[in-house]
Order: structure tokens, then C-alpha cells, then sequence
């Protein structure tokens, strides 16, 4: 075992309009390239990052590893200890943070707010272009969960994309939250009762049709727009299959269409 080097990945300005972690952790992913950081760590910084929900955040975090790092890091504030507190966490919180001298393998700045909506298309996670470049595509079925977008505020972006409309009649919809508690509380809210009458199924917990188990396992020459973190060839069935992945809203926006649609234009001037 040996240290990893780090990538310091600066992300400053305020997101769009629309516009999401997910959609920041695929541009990043382009171009660190699927595999740019081997044995090495991502640190994500700047004032972008810093606006982002704990929800956010952990979408950062779990997807490092597609660009190959062991690890992706986010410097500790007052949202992760509010987190932690909210969590039953009652000792002393000692937080890490980086070197003011520490050195990096490479430093990258993006300005948030030039941002659009990412897909990553068929069959790299790094195979990464604007929603606009495969906006219309059609699609057999979207996929709303896994453990990177399968949380609270995930399924609350969806419902309120999704409320009193309909899926398309040519689509399946498949909705499985991250984790009980989170169903729960989905149901709690309603959400999942705004989900059904769009026309999506809603599956108990687990990993899902993301790793190529249970339901919406998909066939070949199938498409699928998914909200998951990986889209290899055979990921979620068929390798003659084919996979795109997007922010949650952008999952719910192509529910609605039965092709891959800009979320932006279904959602409330600032709300992102």
C-alpha cells in the first residue's frame, strides 16, 4: 500500500438552472479520462462544491472511482457536521483538511456556472457531451436509483418533474430508492404515490437493474437512460444493450418524452 497522489478539482461559480452534482462529476470524469486517476485521490474544492447538499456531495464521492481514484475527497464544514450530528453523531468531530503547502499531481478550475446538463453515453463513463448533442435519442426505459442518485432529494427532483404527468406509453420507468429509509420517507412525502400515477414501478431497495440484477434487466438492442453510475457494455443486461446516464431530473425529463430530453425545461426558474 502506498499514499495516493492527489488531482485537485476546483469547482467555482453557482450551478445553473437545472444543473447538478452528477452533471459536474461527468465532466470531471471526461476529462480526467475513465481511467486518468489511477491510484490516486480526487479532492473536490470551491465554492460550487461547497453549495452543494450532502445528497451532492456523496454523488462526488462515489463516483471518483470511474475515473480510477481510490478515493474522492471533500474538505469537512458545517454541512457534513450538521450531517453527522443529524445522524446520532455526538463526540468531538476532529475534521482533515489539506496542507496549505500540499502538493497536487495536477490542478483543474471549472467556472459552475458555464455548466450545462452531461450524458455519458454508450460505453465509457468518460464518453461524456452536453445533453443538447444526444437530446432526442429514444429510449426503452429510464432507471431512477442506485447508490449515486437513488437518495431523498434525488426522488423529490423527479416528482416534481413527474407530477401530473405521464411517462411515455412506450418506456418503462423504474424507480428503486437507495435504501429503506429512504423509501420510506419517500413515502412519507408522497413522492412515491406521484411516482406511481406517472406510470413508473417502484421497486424495494437494492442494487437493481444498475449491476444487472432483478427487474429492468434490459434486452438486446435496448436502450436506457439511467441515473446509475456506470454504463459498460452488459452493465445492466444485454452487452448488445446500450446505456446513457444522466442527473435524475434529465432520468425524468426522458421519461417523460420516451427519448433523451433536457430537464431545464421542466423545471421551476430556480429550482435546480
Amino acid at each position: 500500500m502506498k499514499v495516493p497522489e492527489t488531482i485537485k478539482v476546483v469547482w467555482d461559480g453557482e450551478l445553473p438552472h437545472g444543473v447538478y452534482a452528477k452533471d459536474i462529476v461527468l465532466k470531471t470524469i471526461k476529462d480526467i479520462g475513465h481511467a486518468g486517476a489511477t491510484y490516486q485521490t480526487i479532492e473536490f474544492s470551491g465554492s460550487a462544491i461547497k453549495s452543494l447538499s450532502m445528497d451532492e456531495r456523496l454523488v462526488l464521492s462515489n463516483m471518483a472511482v470511474e475515473a480510477g481514484a481510490k478515493t474522492g475527497l471533500i474538505e469537512p464544514d458545517e454541512t457534513v457536521v450538521e450531517f453527522l450530528r443529524s445522524k446520532g453523531v455526538t463526540d468531538e468531530i476532529e475534521s482533515v483538511r489539506s496542507d496549505d503547502d500540499a502538493s497536487f499531481v495536477k490542478v483543474l478550475h471549472y467556472n459552475a456556472s458555464e455548466l450545462e446538463p452531461q450524458v455519458a453515453c454508450p460505453h465509457e463513463v468518460d464518453n461524456v457531451h452536453p445533453v443538447n448533442a444526444v437530446e432526442g435519442t429514444p429510449v426503452d426505459q429510464v432507471y431512477l436509483g442506485s447508490c449515486t442518485n437513488g437518495r431523498l432529494s434525488d426522488l423529490r427532483v423527479a416528482a416534481e418533474i413527474l407530477k401530473g404527468k405521464k411517462i411515455a406509453k412506450n418506456i418503462r420507468c423504474l424507480v428503486v430508492p437507495a435504501s429503506q429509509h429512504i423509501w420510506m420517507e419517500a413515502n412519507k412525502e408522497g413522492i412515491l404515490e406521484i411516482l406511481t400515477e406517472a406510470g413508473c414501478i417502484v421497486n424495494m431497495p437494492s442494487c437493481g437493474a444498475c449491476g444487472g440484477f432483478t427487474s429492468g434487466v434490459i434486452g438486446a438492442g435496448e436502450v436506457v437512460m439511467s441515473s446509475s453510475n456506470r454504463n459498460f457494455r452488459g452493465r445492466m443486461g444485454s452487452a448488445d444493450g446500450e446505456v446513457y446516464l444522466g442527473s435524475p431530473a434529465a432520468v425524468a425529463a426522458t421519461a417523460i418524452e420516451g427519448k433523451i430530453a433536457d430537464p431545464r425545461k421542466y423545471l421551476l426558474q430556480g429550482v435546480r
